[in-house]
């Protein structure tokens, strides 16, 4: 099973492959020329984190 959440502009995915498998949480963070890298992460509230630090970092810049 596969989701995917938007927050702040950019992803957050959740995967479950099967039952006996452990979810896999990965944060998609796009860039301004079309591009995005793939940051795994533990939960999802540490998700959101990585999100929130990269867009204070794009304001900062």
């Amino acid at each position: 099973m596969f989701h995917t959440l938007g927050y702040r502009g950019h992803h957050i995915q959740l995967s479950t492959p099967d039952r006996h498998s452990k979810e896999e949480i990965r944060v998609r963070i796009g860039h301004t020329d079309g591009g995005f890298h793939l940051v795994q992460v533990r939960t999802l509230i540490g998700a959101m984190r990585a999100i929130t630090r990269h867009v204070r970092q794009e304001k900062q810049a």
